[in-house]
């Protein structure tokens, strides 16, 4: 069992209750990436890492958009507690069975809206981390995203949504994981994506609303430095069964071809065995403006293809 003065939130000896250090919490929500690394690496040596982490999650709503960031670069460094080994996975959010409003009259691309009954299903709360892909490319030898070193990510991107993976890319990793528990894990398919980003019957145009915010995504703004964050930095915008980061950080792979509306699950876009016919991709990035943040606003690319703005989200069935 840990001393007392380890356990979190734990008094001191003397009676006291445990304080930040000023100059080390600066450190961590400051600009300079290396006094960061100084900082946690301090932290870590006086075992305090988890409390440290704690005081993170914990400030996360009161910060400015910019400091989330940083917040987030520090709780990679320091061990993001909102994951844990051996797989690093989210909560997989259950999202009721309902009625899917796909489309919406802003782009001829979009029309016509329709409605998609879809079956329950679970979404993960965040995308696919850096660390959770790190443990299968570890396993599997399978290729790195574009900028690892030795298999590993950037220490400050860990907790990051993983990008530079194809949907192929992905679907080797949900085959992998369903393997080591027994659970079948498979990307969305574009309709459930939808539902769980607007809700049963509705059409908002964003998670959160309809109206945009800044403050609740991280997107092409200039308070946020334009720049791949860790997930779940702005739960204001959490969607209407309380997934993070449906708009913007990272477009999201589906595995719905991307094939004109209405959405007709029956008809083969649902059966992607080729590479030559471009899949769905759905939520914005941190390089997107407001209109592709839409729950509507889709995008097609090649299933063998990466980019340092797409990633992917779990799914399974109920």
């Amino acid at each position: 069992m840990p001393a007392a003065s380890d356990r979190e939130g734990s008094p001191m000896l003397g009676g006291s209750r445990r304080q930040r250090d000023p100059a080390l919490w600066a450190a961590l929500l400051g600009r300079d990436d290396r006094r960061r690394q100084q900082a946690a690496r301090t932290i870590r040596a006086l075992e305090q890492d988890r409390w440290y982490a704690r005081q993170l999650v914990d400030a996360l709503p009161a910060l400015q958009p910019w400091q989330r960031i940083k917040a987030g670069d520090a709780l990679s460094l320091l061990g993001d507690i909102r994951f844990s080994p051996p797989f690093f996975l989210p909560e997989m959010i259950p999202v009721p069975a309902g009625v899917a409003i796909l489309g919406s009259p802003d782009y001829p691309d979009e029309l016509p809206v329709h409605a998609v009954e879809t079956s329950a299903f679970a979404l993960a709360q965040y995308p696919v981390t850096q660390l959770a892909y790190a443990v299968f490319v570890a396993e599997t030898r399978h290729r790195s995203p574009r900028g690892w070193r030795r298999g590993q990510p950037d220490p400050l991107r860990r907790n990051a949504p993983v990008v530079h993976v194809s949907a192929r890319d992905a679907e080797s990793y949900c085959g992998w994981l369903s393997d080591q528990t027994g659970h079948t894990y498979r990307l969305p398919t574009e309709a459930e994506w939808v539902l769980a980003a607007r809700g049963d019957g509705e059409r908002r145009v964003f998670p959160w609303g309809n109206t945009f915010d800044a403050s609740q995504v991280n997107a092409w703004d200039d308070t946020t430095g334009g720049q791949l964050c860790a997930v779940g930095l702005f739960p204001e915008g959490r969607g209407p069964y309380g997934h993070d980061d449906l708009a913007g950080n990272v477009l999201e792979w589906c595995s719905s071809l991307c094939w004109p509306y209405p959405y007709r699950p029956g008809d083969g876009r649902e059966d992607p065995l080729t590479n030559t016919e471009a899949r769905v991709v759905h939520g914005g990035s941190w390089r997107s403006r407001p209109s592709s943040l839409r729950c509507a606003a889709r995008q097609a690319e090649l299933p063998t293809d990466s980019f340092d703005v797409a990633g992917f989200r779990l799914a399974r069935d109920a």
